[in-house]
């Protein structure tokens, strides 16, 4: 039941991050809400779940056209593993924890992601997409994983409370 909940809030997020959020651009960024889930679903869940979540993301988001098929669904899958290793450290998760993990996801993310699929092949300058593209994206997807983690704790708690009836 949880794989089906977060399945549908992946295609509404990104049906909202391809539509509502590509206009809300701030900075000339947009949030990647896709990361956002993966992060806090890699909090809440763990490693093997936050995996999960992030194959199914970066799937999604090659399959909607977004750069070189396949990266996506690497980074992310790597991303919802190594952050989901954190998940039982942080066991009551605070606002501040999915921040911190946005950011620094997000920026890890961009720089790979940039690095493979510009950089290597000599197209554009590393500082640029480091001071306008990556860092912004990465404030403002930090800024959206908040209400997300909150949205995700409430289906958690309320899945759970449904399967111990």
């Amino acid at each position: 039941m949880k794989g089906l909940i977060y399945t549908v809030l992946a295609v509404i997020l990104c049906a909202l991050q391809t539509t509502v959020f590509e206009t809300l651009r701030v900075f000339g960024a947009r949030a990647n809400l896709m990361m956002a889930l993966v992060v806090c679903v890699a909090l809440t869940r763990g490693s093997f779940v936050g995996g999960a979540i992030g194959l199914l993301c970066g799937l999604i988001t090659d399959v909607m056209g977004y750069g070189t098929f396949g990266v996506n669904s690497i980074l992310m899958l790597y991303t919802g593993v190594c952050i989901g290793f954190f998940s039982f450290k942080f066991y009551r998760i605070r606002g501040i924890v999915a921040v911190i993990f946005s950011i620094f996801a997000v920026f890890t993310y961009n720089l790979i992601y940039y690095f493979f699929v510009y950089y290597i092949w000599g197209k554009g300058g590393m500082w640029f997409a480091i001071t306008k593209i990556i860092i912004p994206e990465c404030l403002y997807t930090a800024v959206i994983a908040v209400p997300l983690q909150k949205l995700i704790i409430a289906v958690n708690r309320h899945l759970d409370i449904k399967q111990e009836r």
